[in-house]
Parts: structure tokens; C-alpha cells; sequence
């Protein structure tokens, strides 16, 4: 297993792994020296649980190219990182999405307000704004740009309700969980790590047969998907590095022993 921090996440998936009497080698990525023209003999099946997606991706592709395993598959992780990538590819496929606007350098022909400005790449509701009219669009793309560069391009959305949202975390092609999160008071986004409220749900056959289907077109083995709720359940993000302690909390649902299950399942194919 590779990691970077070691929340209780990934904590709970060691333990796992040593309740069983399983032997794992967990590296801290920010350790490691890796030599492109080295061996990887030391490498098996690698579990991905890095905090920063990018150094992940990284690691994972540069062990899939020397055909090391990992889960995820570090092609999979980098086109799920891509919030832009994610929708357009599950769009196409039809399944049904969160309506959403690419900004480039310029501003949006057609845009409706109040919209939720946010990266294309990014967790935890970081540089996410509310935006409720063109003129504050165009001043939070300015200060964006002046502060960093790479701002741009950005991605638009309406914004829909209240910013609740639902959570399915999917194991081997298998919806296992659901929560509901709601935002805190005063605020849009319901990221637990930002404060949401988290209560477990019964996982809807079509949001499960939904979640189950994005992850798999993605090439994932195991991802959060997130889902907005207005007419239609839409689909907004999938995480392939997921937390799960909010989850754990609220559905009772063995997230780590699950995830084991998988990754031994993996190595026995």
C-alpha cells in the first residue's frame, strides 16, 4: 500500500490487513526513491491511498508501465481526477450528469446564476465558489488567475438545491454504501471534511446500478460517486482515492474489510 498521510483511513486498512495475518509493505510515497530504469521486483499489487492525487497518479502510472498492478490503475485515477474528463466520458455514455460549462480563457457565452464555480481538478470543495451573477464571475475568475496561473480552465455548474448530496461507494462493480450529506449552516458544500452532516441511506437500485456503472466505464475498481438530486439523480463527481471514515460513522458498513476482501480477490486472479 502506498500512502502519503495516514488518516484513520488507512490506519483502519492496515489493521485489517494484520487482523487477518496478511503481510503488506506500506510505503510513504514522500520516502520513496524510484529509479525509471530500476527493478520493481520489491513491487506486487499496490493499493493507492495517497492523499496527493497527483504524486499518485504519478507513482501508479510509472508502476503500471513497468507492469506492477495497482488499485486503482493509475490511468483510471488520472482520468477521474479530471472532473471535465469524468462527466464528458459518462455524459457520452449516458449516463445522466450534473450540466457543466468549461471556462477557458474567456467568459461563457450562456451561463444561469447562482452557479458553483470549481476547479477541474481538486477535493475537498478547496477554490469552490458560489457565484451569483456574471460580474462576480468574471472578478473570481480575475483573482483566481492573478493568484495562480494554472486557474483556468475552470468548470461551471448550476447550482442545485442546497448543496446536498449522496455518496455510493462501489467495491468490485458493487454499490455497498450510501450517505446523504448536508452542508453546514451557512455553507454550500457538504464535504464531511468541511463540516457536512453525514446519515446513512438506503442505497436506491438505479443510483446503485448508476454508481456501479460509472465506476466501471471509468476503469476503476472501487470509487466514491457523488450524486445531486433535482428532477433526475445527476451525477457530479467520482473520487478514486476515497475517504470513508464519514461514512463508516454513519452506515456501520466495514468499508476497510470490504476493501481487503477485494484486493485479495485481486491477487488470487
Amino acid at each position: 500500500m502506498i500512502y502519503d498521510v495516514a488518516r484513520q483511513e488507512e490506519k483502519l486498512i492496515m489493521r485489517e490487513f494484520s487482523r487477518r495475518g496478511i503481510p503488506i509493505n506500506p510505503m510513504n510515497m514522500n520516502n520513496m526513491e524510484m529509479h525509471l530504469l530500476g527493478s520493481w521486483s520489491q513491487f506486487g499489487l499496490t493499493l493507492m491511498r495517497a492523499m496527493s492525487h497527483m504524486k499518485a497518479i504519478l507513482i501508479a502510472r510509472i508502476l503500471n508501465i513497468n507492469g506492477v498492478p495497482t488499485i486503482n490503475d493509475g490511468e483510471a485515477m488520472e482520468l477521474a481526477w479530471n472532473k471535465a474528463l469524468t462527466l464528458a466520458m459518462l455524459g457520452r455514455a449516458g449516463l445522466p450528469v450534473t450540466p457543466s460549462t468549461i471556462i477557458m480563457d474567456g467568459e461563457p457565452n450562456e451561463a444561469s446564476y447562482p452557479a458553483i464555480l470549481k476547479p477541474i481538478q481538486g477535493s475537498w470543495g478547496r477554490m469552490t465558489s458560489m457565484i451569483r451573477n456574471r460580474e462576480e464571475l468574471m472578478l473570481v475568475l480575475k483573482h483566481r488567475s492573478a493568484m495562480d496561473p494554472h486557474a483556468r480552465p475552470a468548470l461551471l455548474q448550476p447550482l442545485i438545491g442546497d448543496g446536498t448530496d449522496y455518496r455510493v461507494f462501489v467495491i468490485g462493480g458493487e454499490a455497498v454504501a450510501g450517505m446523504r450529506r448536508r452542508p453546514p449552516n451557512g455553507d454550500w458544500r457538504s464535504n464531511v471534511a468541511r463540516g457536512g452532516r453525514a446519515e446513512a441511506v438506503r442505497i436506491d437500485p438505479i443510483m446503485g446500478e448508476l454508481a456501479a456503472k460509472a465506476v466501471e466505464l471509468l476503469g476503476l475498481e472501487y470509487a466514491g460517486v457523488d450524486f445531486l438530486a433535482s428532477d433526475e439523480l445527476l451525477i457530479n463527481e467520482v473520487n478514486a482515492v476515497p475517504e470513508f471514515r464519514g461514512l463508516m460513522h454513519a452506515t456501520g458498513v466495514d468499508i476497510p474489510g470490504l476493501l481487503v476482501n477485494h484486493v485479495i480477490n485481486a491477487v488470487k486472479r
